[in-house]
């Protein structure tokens, strides 16, 4: 179903945020004035009241800026909307104001120094926020001069804006071709595409799967020049902030505010490639079952369970997930309910709407969902997923003073995939269909292994690609995809008969320009959550929702120690990739 033909209730309404634009625009200059005051405060924040004033000005303007920032998704709904894109840039214009007038906090911070700062916030009961300086004090170092800070704010925007280009190739401009299926030509939107990835007939449709990969990539195939262009300029930033700031590395300047040591990130990748051999047993198992002559990477996707065609309307979808968390009691329930009110999740596809899935929300603003629901079992488990971040959210919200109840990006992914890990769990134990357990096996591995080994191929990739510049090569068209190949064959892709085909799909991973060094989190946290779900199985319940409420109050990895979770060590990963190794196992068993 297109958005356009859905009911209401299945849309965003963001009317109990602001009724119209007029009173977005009027909390747009609330949020100036409010700025004004802090931008005031120049020169005098060694004061200790004027210390105080700032902490509390801080916390007004990020509640409204919540606010601001929630209505402002719409431009996600319609990259062609140019209401939505004027409501974006106003955004991006007053974040690049607020940066300039701010930029002399870092260095009047830095001078006041951690033991004055610790004192105040002792003295007048500002504790939540000494895990804020406490991290502030830790990235001091890499603080520059006032008037350097303020030249770097002023860059800041334009710097950015090459990032904006790619929303416009990859959403704005994009045009869906068309392909001859089921008797008729039709768009190839994404739901249709993977009906042919998984539905196809094995032999038969082998290389309309070809075609139809070819046709869903075209945009990016089409504009690869472009798309690397952007990408080289996102890397040099990148390297141009590493050298400003005096990192190390690139690597330690984005893991740096997770405060995750770089080793992690390279253990993460060592062990994705020294235990890659499950992935690569599910794709000769595949291979096996329908019995190829030339196996290619368009045919991993196919299910092997033909006689499974359940599909999910949104209100039995949203019924399976209630039921499948039910065992987290009704705690997690009440914020279940919130998070699944109507107009708070966006639920079908349109032809100018932003691809895949998304949470946002916090500090007293309810979550939002925005998805592509497509009726198969791959929209529930994405339902559950974006619902376990927005549950995560309300539990911080509510268990944290502000700053500590936004927890960062590290830990997010943790509550998500713990969610699909029940899932999971409830639908396997509650049918007695052979078929439909033989397909709920293989979309399990199928998930796992694109959760572990398919991002840390992406994390690879993108570190790589760093590496490239900071080594001081040059960056192409070809080096790119040449380099995507090679990683994606480093991850069991040269099980394939294209293994060397020319890839220059690699742009449809938009982490890689709208959130660099994000897809690690995706791997490392499934196996911290893998890790709470296996406790939680042998009655550890309490685990999971210490976590959810513990928000932002710690450093990430302190957090997760504190439920069992240690990525130093190696013990770590084994759980979940022996659970990979036994379900490819227990699948091949059911199809014998």
């Amino acid at each position: 179903m297109k958005r356009k033909n859905a009911q209401e209730k299945y849309k965003w309404d963001f009317s109990h945020l602001y009724k119209n634009i007029e009173q977005w625009n009027e909390d747009l200059e609330k949020a100036k004035l409010i700025n004004e005051k802090i931008s005031s405060l120049k020169g005098s924040l060694n004061l200790e009241d004027n210390f105080n004033r700032y902490l509390i000005l801080e916390e007004e303007k990020d509640l409204v800026l919540t606010k601001l920032n929630q209505y402002a998704h719409l431009i996600d709904i319609d990259q062609t909307s140019n209401a939505n894109q004027e409501l974006n840039s106003k955004l991006e214009n007053l974040y690049q104001e607020f940066k300039i007038k701010n930029s002399f906090l870092l260095n009047e911070l830095k001078e006041i120094g951690e033991e004055k700062i610790f004192e105040w916030l002792e003295k007048n009961n500002k504790q939540s926020f000494k895990y804020y300086f406490r991290t502030f004090f830790k990235s001091s170092k890499f603080i520059l001069s006032k008037n350097e800070e303020e030249l770097m704010s002023k860059l800041e925007r334009s710097r950015n804006a090459v990032g904006n280009l790619y929303d416009s190739l990859a959403y704005a401009d994009r045009q869906l071709e068309k392909i001859f299926w089921n008797g008729e030509e039709q768009e190839l939107t994404t739901s249709l595409y993977r009906e042919i990835m998984v539905d196809s007939h094995p032999i038969e449709d082998q290389e309309k799967r070809k075609e139809a990969s070819k046709l869903y990539f075209k945009n990016f195939v089409g504009r690869k020049h472009s798309f690397a262009k952007i990408y080289e300029a996102i890397i040099q930033e990148q390297y141009e902030n590493r050298n400003i700031r005096n990192y190390n590395s690139i690597l330690e300047m984005n893991l740096f505010d997770d405060q995750v040591d770089e080793k992690i990130y390279l253990k993460l990748i060592q062990a994705g490639k020294e235990n890659i051999q499950p992935f690569k047993k599910y794709n000769n198992l595949i291979k096996k079952i329908y019995g190829f002559e030339k196996f290619y990477s368009t045919d991993r996707l196919l299910k092997i369970s033909k006689e499974y065609n359940k599909t999910f309307t949104v209100e039995q979808g949203k019924e399976v997930v209630i039921n499948s968390l039910k065992v987290l009691g009704q705690e997690y329930q009440d914020k279940l309910e919130i998070a699944l009110k109507d107009n708070l999740i966006d639920f079908y596809e349109d032809d100018n709407k932003s691809d895949g899935a998304y949470s946002s929300g916090g500090n007293g603003v309810d979550p939002i969902i925005l998805m592509n629901w497509d009726d198969k079992l791959g929209s529930v488990n994405t339902l559950a997923h974006e619902i376990g971040h927005s549950v995560h959210t309300l539990f911080a919200d509510e268990s944290q003073e502000y700053p500590m109840n936004n927890y960062p990006i590290i830990l997010a992914e943790v509550a998500s995939t713990f969610n699909e890990h029940l899932l999971f769990d409830y639908l396997f134990s509650n049918t007695k269909d052979f078929e439909e357990k033989k397909y709920l096996l293989q979309q399990r591995i199928f998930d796992l292994i694109s959760t572990f080994y398919r991002q840390i191929q992406f994390a690879d990739f993108e570190y790589s690609a760093h590496k490239l510049v900071e080594d001081e090569e040059i960056v192409t068209t070809e080096i790119l995809k040449d380099l995507f190949v090679k990683k994606q064959n480093e991850f069991g892709y040269d099980d394939f008969e294209d293994s060397q085909e020319a890839n220059y799909s690699w742009p449809y991973i938009s982490h890689f320009f709208q959130s660099p060094f994000y897809v690690y989190k995706y791997a490392i946290d499934l196996v911290a959550s893998f890790k709470l779900y296996s406790d939680f199985k042998n009655n550890n319940s309490t685990s999971i929702l210490s976590f959810l409420k513990m928000g932002g109050s710690k450093e990430p990895l302190e957090t997760l120690k504190d439920v069992g979770v240690d990525f130093m060590d190696e013990n770590t990963y084994t759980p979940l990739i022996e659970e990979i190794n036994n379900l490819v196992d227990q699948l091949e068993k059911m199809i014998k």
